[in-house]
């Protein structure tokens, strides 16, 4: 009886002995994970893709006589975006000398708006009929070939970040990861500095961290990347 019970104290003991080990070498293992990223690396989920827009629109007030594209639509360079009819004076008046405008609806007060670029239509903001004020945007083109992140990294950590360094870029859209470099950082923080009222004390104030905005451009080309799709950015500091 004496021998079953020693025997199962110790069977307990190396159970027990087991499940300290393991978990002193998962602690390990974790608490050195987190110091060689720490000390390699500056992280954040706080970034996103971001594209070159261009907002087109008519130099001339009017009505969209025509639209030629829609949301979605591939452009090139100098192809028509829409026709605006520019009004015109129909008629005046003898007593006020105000002039009366409206569409004659001939060729000659017909304006084309043409694509400055090549790209995408990311938005459209006026459809035919619509009267447009003069520069008003009527379409907002994407350049699609030109695309890069922004990290938004914590000022406590923005020391250790420098330009040219290497960047691992973890998108989900591709479902893997693409390296970039650092190219800019912004010499202001993505919010102006403020300074928050602590809720005990009216003479008490709590510094609220900020972020610094980095530019990341990417190593490769043609990248089927979608703007404004959120990814993960590690900046290699070692």
């Amino acid at each position: 009886m004496i021998n079953r019970i020693d025997g199962f104290g110790s069977t307990k003991m190396l159970t027990i002995l087991s499940v300290l080990a393991l978990v002193i070498v998962g602690g390990s293992l974790f608490g050195y994970r987190s110091w060689y990223n720490s000390s390699h690396f500056v992280s954040t989920d706080n970034a996103k893709v971001v594209a070159d827009l261009v907002q087109v629109g008519s130099l001339n007030a009017g009505r969209i006589l025509r639209m030629e594209v829609d949301l979605g639509s591939p452009v090139t360079e100098g192809q028509l975006i829409a026709i605006v009819d520019i009004p015109a004076v129909i008629s005046k008046s003898d007593t006020t000398n105000t002039a009366k405008l409206g569409f004659r609806d001939v060729q000659d007060q017909f304006v084309e708006v043409l694509a400055p670029r090549s790209g995408v239509v990311a938005a459209r903001w006026a459809k035919a009929g619509d009267t447009v004020p003069a520069g008003q945007p009527i379409i907002t083109l994407m350049d699609a070939r030109e695309v890069w992140v922004v990290a938004n990294i914590d000022e406590g950590k923005i020391h250790k970040v420098r330009l040219g360094q290497l960047v691992d870029v973890r998108v989900d859209t591709l479902g893997r990861t693409v390296s970039g470099t650092v190219a800019t950082i912004s010499p202001v923080t993505a919010a102006t500095f403020s300074l928050l009222p602590s809720q005990n004390s009216s003479s008490n104030f709590n510094k609220v961290s900020q972020l610094v905005p980095v530019k990341v451009i990417f190593s490769e080309a043609n990248l089927q990347l979608i703007p404004g799709s959120s990814v993960g950015v590690k900046i290699r500091i070692r």
